[in-house]
């Protein structure tokens, strides 16, 4: 279900898991499509956006009609790492087709968009999308992967193992 702890809803939203989950099947969650599900939990409960989201994902989970990893869109895979360089020097790492092959080597892509220093999107060689953020972390640079579009909830432990494993060789290449 959610990674987002019993706690931290609480606080948030002044309701539990199981409160939430209570007030969506009374108001018919299941039979509503995912945005008027959400539309109930902001306009007659108060909840933000986000969080609103959040609450109908993990409700949908609870109660089979999402998997784990499964958005809209199909199935997500996503791996992070913190990476203790500069921003300049990662971002680089990206942009520099011989110092990629290293690290990444046989990737198929094309660019779709990219903000300098802050965001690519990748449109994969299978159809697949990839979105990469950048963020600042005092010294370090953290690097965050998704791979978006997956069809088959099977592609994303693969997806996760090749998405660290690229991760940790992007780490040795730029932490010198």
């Amino acid at each position: 279900m959610s990674r987002i702890s019993e706690d931290a809803l609480k606080a948030k939203t002044g309701k539990t898991w199981e409160q939430w989950f209570k007030i969506l099947t009374k108001a018919g969650a299941r039979m509503m499509d995912y945005r008027e599900a959400v539309l109930v939990l902001r306009k007659q409960h108060g909840l933000t956006a986000w969080w609103s989201q959040m609450v109908m994902v993990a409700y949908e989970q609870r109660h089979g009609m999402r998997q784990i990893h499964q958005k809209g869109t199909g199935y997500t895979a996503e791996r992070s790492k913190t990476l203790t360089a500069p921003l300049a020097v990662v971002w680089a790492a990206w942009q520099d087709q011989a110092t990629r092959d290293r690290w990444l080597p046989g990737a198929r892509f094309e660019v779709a968009k990219s903000t300098p220093q802050k965001r690519l999107h990748l449109r994969w060689f299978d159809d697949t999308k990839v979105a990469i953020a950048f963020y600042v972390r005092g010294s370090k640079t953290e690097v965050v992967v998704s791979h978006e579009k997956l069809t088959e909830s099977a592609d994303v432990p693969r997806l996760q193992t090749y998405w660290s494993q690229a991760l940790v060789r992007l780490k040795h290449t730029v932490e010198v």
